[in-house]
């Protein structure tokens, strides 16, 4: 199964990011492709999509796996302002959230830190890595085409929830222009519409969560999300308590 990179170009808007699209049938991971391109000296933009990934990985070493050709799978290199790199965990679910709902109509929720749900269930992982240099790399894993035998428990694809296929081609054009515009804002504007922005797109805030830090198990509502990117969460005892993706194993809804 091929990818039309030449239909994802013609679908692009002009910007301060020049999209260089690369496609790979079958990968290792597109991560470790970005990250070396990145080691290269690939300029904010450089795109990597594939069909297969036999070592793909999400968040905390987790494995991520789809059947060929029938997830949206890529990573991208970038290089956002110091100011915006502690929130590009937030941004870059807002922008995949939106690219989803550009193209589909469907609107996600977000979970954090990174998450994007489709009537509860996950659609897409996001995962960020910052090799050495000022690189950030960004990938994605979006579950377009699967049935729902080829999923996992909690998992959800836009054919299942749609009721027919879409082009990952459509989505990855969407998401990298929904990408580079909020990466213009960001260097425009700064970071203050970044937190509204995933605010609006989630349903976490206000519900009681659970999170696993340094062996404890801690249950609270969760509040907000601070400039710094982390779960405000207020537990039982009152306590405020700062969550950050790093530190803890799960946060899950209850």
């Amino acid at each position: 199964m091929s990818f039309d990179l030449a239909r994802v170009s013609s679908e692009l808007g002009a910007g301060e990011i020049i999209w260089s699209l690369h496609y790979e049938p079958v990968c290792d991971s597109t991560q470790d492709l970005a990250r070396a391109a990145a080691g290269s000296g690939a300029a904010p933009g450089w795109t990597v999509a594939t069909d297969l990934q036999r070592r793909g990985r999400g968040r905390r070493g987790r494995s991520w796996a789809a059947p060929a050709g029938q997830a949206l799978l890529f990573s991208t290199v970038l290089r956002p302002p110091v100011d915006v790199l502690p929130l590009m965990p937030l941004l870059a679910a807002v922008t995949v959230a939106g690219g989803v709902e550009l193209s589909t109509g469907a609107a996600p929720e977000l979970k954090w830190p990174n998450d994007v749900l489709l009537n509860g269930k996950k659609l897409a992982g996001i995962l960020l890595e910052r090799p050495p240099g000022s690189s950030v790399i960004l990938g994605v894993g979006l579950n377009v085409n699967q049935s729902a035998a080829e999923l996992s428990e909690g998992a959800t694809s836009l054919a299942v929830e749609l009721g027919h296929s879409v082009s990952r081609e459509g989505l990855l054009a969407a998401i990298l222009n929904d990408l580079g515009n909020a990466y213009e804002r960001a260097d425009r504007e700064g970071v203050d519409w970044i937190l509204p922005g995933w605010r609006s797109r989630t349903a976490m805030l206000g519900k009681p969560v659970t999170f696993r830090r340094d062996g404890l198990l801690l249950r609270g509502l969760a509040e907000d999300v601070g400039l710094d990117g982390a779960l405000l969460v207020r537990t039982s005892d009152g306590t405020r308590v700062s969550v950050v993706a790093g530190d803890v194993e799960i946060v899950r809804l209850e």
